[in-house]
């Protein structure tokens, strides 16, 4: 599969050499390879040596022999999230809570990939997930050109992904930490994570914004993402998730929501942030 790509660089606080622009722009290094071997990358209509220097105003283009394979699964009947921010490259969601991010099986339906699927009209790229009783922000890549970008940027923590939740007040606590905590599979409960030593590193930012004698409303940043990471996390330190039904108590829902997604927009040094509104309750719980 060959895609192209034509732009004209516009944000350059300083010129740079077509080598380090790549690398800026967070292209893995076998596309960077390809482009130079094969010369699939024009500068002004014209291949140059990798330490050309660029700058603002210069068009560059370029094509990518991508071998990617994609599973195809069903559409929705309908979709139920709002659209935060779209571009020709990624699209940044509203994901309410009470549904999966991606289905387990093809003949599923219902879940946010193939919301997202009949809200494109094409199979979507998922770059992150939610839990499935996590609201708010979440990332889907429009073209496999993009995906390996965007991943370079969550494990390279370009990408920042902030949190507030409501939890249990631990008056113990302190009120700025840093949790860096591994965590592993718990082995009485498939289902759950647990803090583990034989575990994978796991690192999360916390910080009480507000609280009275019973609930706290904490905003958390994530370093790493394993799953329930946010939740055992919390958990670990004696504040667990209003309403998780793994670690916390029970509730009407579970009171984590991904409010602010940052990141460095494809092919450019300019970053992107998208942030949406907390529900009321959260700031009325812990009033």
């Amino acid at each position: 599969m060959f895609l192209e790509r034509h732009f004209i660089i516009k944000d350059l606080p300083n010129p740079l050499t077509i080598r380090t622009a790549l690398k800026k722009w967070y292209l893995p290094r076998k596309w960077q390879h390809e482009l130079r071997s094969q010369r699939r990358i024009l500068i002004n209509h014209q291949y140059r040596p990798f330490n050309t220097l660029l700058d603002n105003g210069d068009q560059v283009d370029f094509s990518l022999d991508l071998n990617f394979k994609n599973q195809n699964y069903l559409a929705a009947a309908q979709y139920d999230f709002s659209v935060c921010y779209e571009n020709s490259d990624l699209l940044v969601i509203n994901k309410p809570a009470g549904i999966k991010t991606h289905p387990n099986q093809p003949q599923e339906n219902d879940t946010l990939f193939n919301q997202v699927r009949t809200y494109l009209g094409f199979n979507p790229l998922m770059i992150h997930r939610l839990d499935k009783m996590t609201s708010g922000l979440i990332m889907i890549g429009k073209n496999p050109l993009i995906i390996p970008i965007m991943n370079r940027q969550l494990s390279q923590k370009i990408m920042s992904r902030n949190y507030l939740a409501v939890t249990q007040y631990n008056p113990q606590a302190a009120h700025i930490g840093s949790i860096k905590r591994p965590l592993g599979h718990d082995l009485l409960d498939p289902r759950k994570r647990q803090i583990s030593s034989q575990g994978l590193f796991a690192w999360t930012d916390y910080r009480i914004i507000q609280h009275n004698q019973k609930y706290a409303l904490v905003q958390l940043q994530l370093h790493t993402g394993r799953t329930h990471q946010i939740r055992v996390h919390l958990q670990s330190i004696g504040m667990p998730i209003l309403g998780d039904p793994l670690y916390g108590t029970t509730s009407t829902r579970m009171y984590l929501h991904a409010y602010q997604l940052k990141y460095q927009r494809p092919f450019s040094q300019d970053f992107q942030t998208v942030t949406i509104s907390i529900p009321a309750d959260f700031y009325q719980l812990t009033n």
